[in-house]
Formats: structure tokens, sequence, C-alpha cells
């Protein structure tokens, strides 16, 4: 006897974080649908993996969710598979820093557009497609809460994106559940080069690793626990979220206790 499979849509899925967002859920047995922008070889990858375990298990779409146009097509898509949504994780975002006296407008507009826009509007493409009692989960940020020095930007973006998962929360009640994952330190981050940061075009990659080194170093020096948390960790709450029937419009934080550091 056939029984219902759950599906689930995780933006930017293909690497990182939203991989072993990917990797945990079908490892529950749900479909999953990936998108991702331009990772096409780690997505092809991920996906020929997925559905050799379980055969037509997993899908992959390319999009850029800067580009309006892109956000319909996606839905479109996934639309023409004919899996109702279950889940959707907003994962997908840029983080790049923004120095007031470097930043352009056009990183500016980069980072609101897909932190912030895209996640808005991918939503509303897909209501739809959602399923009775489906969950959204945006990733937040806990630099939405508390600032990161050189980062105004990004930092305004998550905590636009907290406050807009609250009102979703409200504005979806009885329908859908909406809730978020305010992430620490998770992973080593990947800093987009030159996205305002006002380095040249040609300057060493050694200096970029620096930065990155030296960014890593002191979101640490005020972490608990003192370590950087696995990318499972944040899947095992997006697992709690989706399965939690009473739970709505709450950010949980994933940060190895930053929030009372």
């Amino acid at each position: 006897m056939s029984h219902y499979q759950k599906t689930a849509l995780i933006t930017g899925g293909a690497q990182r974080i939203g991989q072993a967002i990917v990797n945990h859920f079908h490892g529950l047995g749900w479909r999953i649908v990936i998108h991702y922008h331009t990772s096409s070889d780690a997505a092809d990858e991920l996906t020929q993996r997925l559905n050799s375990e379980r055969q037509d298990s997993a899908s992959a779409f390319s999009a850029d969710l800067g580009s309006m146009d892109d956000i319909k097509a996606l839905a479109n898509a996934v639309a023409d598979l004919g899996w109702p949504l279950d889940l959707v994780i907003h994962n997908a975002a840029q983080f790049s820093p923004t120095p007031l006296s470097s930043t352009s407008e056009s990183s500016w507009e980069h980072l609101i557009s897909t932190n912030l826009k895209a996640p808005f509007f991918l939503t509303q493409a897909l209501l739809n497609m959602l399923s009775a009692g489906a969950n959204l989960i945006f990733l937040c940020d806990i630099f939405g809460d508390r600032p990161l020095p050189n980062y105004s930007v990004y930092s305004a973006t998550k905590a636009g994106l907290a406050m807009m998962t609250r009102s979703l929360a409200l504005d979806l009640a009885s329908a859908h559940r909406v809730n978020g994952i305010a992430l620490g330190a998770i992973l080593q981050p990947s800093i987009a080069p030159n996205a305002g940061s006002g380095v040249p075009q040609d300057a060493p990659q050694a200096r970029a690793a620096l930065e990155e080194s030296a960014l890593l170093d002191s979101i640490l020096a005020r972490v608990p626990l003192a370590k950087i948390g696995n990318p499972v960790h944040v899947a095992e709450v997006a697992e709690f979220l989706a399965n939690s029937n009473y739970v709505t419009g709450q950010i949980i934080s994933v940060d190895g206790g930053r929030r009372v550091g």
C-alpha cells in the first residue's frame, strides 16, 4: 500500500548548510526539491546520489533569486513536478561586508534582494503549491539581532527577515506554520569576494583568507561553547520545527550560546 510522501524545497541546497539539510530530510524519507544558483556540478552530483538511493526522490532547479523572472520560473518548475510542498526552507543567502565608506548601491541592492526580497516573493509564488498545514522555515542569523561590525547591510537584511518570519506567521496562521532558525557560527564563513569590501579585483586570495580567519576568531571568542557548529545541528532543528504542530512565529537560535554570551 502506498503512503503519502512529504516534499521539501530547500533553497541554496547544493552546498554547505543547505546540502546538510537536504541530506537530513532525504534520510528521513522526504522527497527533495533542490534550488541552486551557480553550483550546477554540486547540484547534479547531489541529485544523482539521492535518486540512486531512492528513485525519483530529488529534483534540482537553477534560479537567480535576485531576479523576479527566475523566481517565477522556479515556482513554475516546482509546479510542473506535481509534488505538493509540505516544507519550504529558505536557506539561500549572501554574506558579504559592507563598510560604510566603500559600499556601492549595487552591493546594497544585491544583499537586500537575495536575503530579504527573494524569500518573500518566492513564498508568494509558491503559496498555491503548499499542502494543507505546510511549514515555512527562514534561516535567519544572530547578527540580525546583534550587529556585526562592517556588515550593516547584511545585519539589516537578517533583522528584516526575522520580522518577516513573525509577520508571516500571523498572516498564514491556521493554514501554515512559519518559523525561523537564527544561525551562529555554523561552518567557517564564506565571504563573497569584492561585494562592497573595497578589495581590488587583483587582491591576493591569501588576504581574503586572513580576513575570514580573523572574523571567525572574533566570533568564536564570544561563543560560550567555543566551537563552530555543525550543519547537522541546523537540520535537526528544522526537523523539529517541521514536526511540531503547535510551534509558529518562533526563531530558534543555533549559536553555541552566543545570544547569552
